[in-house]
């Protein structure tokens, strides 16, 4: 018995894992290490897909499944195995029908297990996924396979005004009055009654949405009673962490978080870039 016997420590990855500079701080990697060696469980919650997460769920020693897909499935990367799915219901296919004729000028995609499917404008973004290793196909909609663990609706984050010459915009805190009201619009119809659906923006121009009883924090919970933990610690940054950190016995919130995520209650942290984990940690 480890002094981290019977606790499940379950952490999104951008911006706490990892700092602004997508690069994991080693101070978290030291921590964690220690963690698990104190008979700590830990797991990472990410919206990305079982495929594009595969490209970096080992830049942190972690030893136990991972919830992808914002909450749809936890997939055991050492095992290679699919432990337990929340599959979209007919009511989603409908709406993002809907969807995809009511914003033709924004991208989608619809997220099975092993392949997304795209839709609409580009925008760049399916190169970036086949540098991530995702295979992207485009069919008419009737043909795309079930299941879809999820569905995803970006738009372009526009140019980056109040930054200086050559800098990349931090798109994470973003802000843009035409964007929100778009995005805030798009996000009520995914979480209208009759749906099927639960949404949430894990930026301010993207929207991703799962089945009813698959967010994040639904599936940290269903994590921790298939390994038999006492206890649920989960870290996170963003609006589509709120769910897990609400869901958590102890909840920490990167420093440099969501403002809208501050009064919440949870406990700060020092900044992504200093290490959240390994602040957490030193908490417990």
């Amino acid at each position: 018995m480890g002094k981290y016997t019977g606790i499940l420590l379950v952490s999104d990855w951008d911006r706490t894992v990892t700092g602004p500079d997508r690069k994991v701080p080693p101070a978290n990697t030291e921590a964690v290490l220690r963690f698990m060696e104190g008979g700590g469980l830990l797991s990472i919650a990410t919206g990305h897909t079982r495929l594009s997460h595969r490209s970096r769920w080992d830049q942190l020693p972690t030893n136990a499944p991972h919830v992808v897909f914002n909450g749809a499935e936890i997939y055991d990367y050492r095992g290679e195995k699919s432990l337990w799915q929340g599959v979209l219901p007919e009511e989603a296919r409908r709406l993002f029908t809907r969807l995809l004729e009511k914003y033709p000028q924004l991208h989608f995609e619809i997220q099975c297990p092993a392949e997304t499917y795209v839709f609409g404008e580009d925008m760049g973004l399916a190169e970036i996924m086949k540098k991530m290793g995702v295979p992207i196909r485009q069919a008419p909609l009737g043909e795309v396979p079930r299941p879809w663990l999820q569905f995803a609706v970006s738009g372009s984050p526009g140019s980056s005004r109040g930054k200086g010459e050559g800098e990349e915009p931090d798109w994470f805190r973003y802000s843009d009055g035409e964007i929100d009201a778009l995005f805030g619009g798009i996000l009520e119809e995914v979480n209208a009654p009759g749906t099927g659906c639960t949404g949430s923006r894990s930026l301010p121009f993207l929207i991703e949405a799962q089945a009813l009883g698959c967010s994040k924090g639904e599936t940290a919970r269903r994590l921790q009673k298939l390994l038999g933990c006492h206890t649920l610690v989960c870290c996170g940054d963003a609006l589509n962490d709120l769910s897990m950190l609400q869901a958590a016995d102890r909840a920490f919130l990167a420093g440099d978080g969501a403002k809208e995520l501050m009064d919440k209650g949870f406990e700060v942290t020092v900044p992504s870039a200093e290490g959240v984990l390994a602040d957490a940690i030193s908490r417990l």
